[in-house]
């Protein structure tokens, strides 16, 4: 009774009530993370309708394990309870839900794909928003690759963003001493570099994650952010590249993404 009663209420009543249940809160970003192990061992008997997966949770032995998503800091009170009232109110609620937040992935880009593909189409569809990092070139693994390509195809696929923020792990050499020179002396690329860059037949494998990247399209806003760390000084000339594009991040090579991701006024 109480629930026809409440489907009763004009849509627009209904609507400020969903907000206020579910997005009445300051900060706006949904932290979703991989689980660590040990956790999801405890917590997988309560977890029965999350896709679970395997990474690789150590990474320097390359080690998998068995694991899921889960939200990590919750922004405030988000009281979700209500989607599960009937399908009526799911599609009413989770619209809210899922196009008022930003969705916030960090470098667990291995749980992009469980945590979308078990949303509903409505859900799903209803996402605008989403933040994602870039693992530093040196460091990324085959594994890193394999999970970069799939989450860019099903997002570019499968969701129509409004907003993308990409953080993108960088490289800067010590300052101290005669390392200062070499860093005031580091070349930049351009949005025509990368331009050309992406042409070459034999794109550097570091380099396929761009391409496949851009396929993303129809942004409304795309943020790039360089999130820089010591680096050495480069002794080949693949650590040169890695410098010099580090230093390109938030010049050149956003204004390159923007111009292929980033729909035209």
């Amino acid at each position: 009774m109480a629930t026809a009663s409440f489907l009763n209420m004009p849509a627009e009543i209904r609507l400020i009530i969903y907000k206020l249940l579910l997005s009445d809160h300051k900060d706006m970003t949904l932290r979703i993370r991989t689980e660590s192990p040990a956790m999801y061992e405890q917590r997988k008997r309560e977890m029965r309708r999350r896709s679970n997966f395997r990474y690789i949770a150590d990474r320097m032995r390359s080690r998998s394990a068995e694991s899921t998503y889960y939200l990590d800091r919750s922004p405030g009170d988000i009281h979700s309870s209500i989607l599960g009232v009937n399908q009526q109110i799911h599609a009413e609620a989770s619209h809210v839900l899922y196009s008022e937040h930003s969705f916030d992935f960090g470098m667990d880009i291995e749980s992009i794909l469980p945590f979308l593909q078990d949303l509903t189409p409505a859900a799903l569809s209803s996402i605008k928003r989403m933040n994602i990092v870039k693992r530093s070139l040196p460091y990324t693994k085959d594994f890193d690759r394999c999970e970069w390509r799939n989450a860019c195809a099903f997002i570019s696929q499968n969701l129509r963003l409004v907003q993308l923020d990409l953080d993108v792990e960088g490289g800067t050499p010590s300052l101290a001493n005669k390392r200062k020179l070499y860093w005031k002396q580091k070349s930049t690329y351009s949005k025509a570099d990368f331009a050309l860059i992406a042409r070459l037949d034999e794109l550097d494998e570091d380099m396929e994650w761009m391409k496949q990247f851009v396929a993303i399209k129809n942004l409304q806003v795309l943020n790039v952010k360089a999130l820089l760390q010591h680096c050495p000084i480069p002794g080949s000339k693949a650590m040169a590249f890695f410098v010099n594009f580090s230093a390109s991040i938030e010049t050149g090579f956003a204004e390159y993404l923007r111009s292929l991701m980033v729909a035209q006024s």
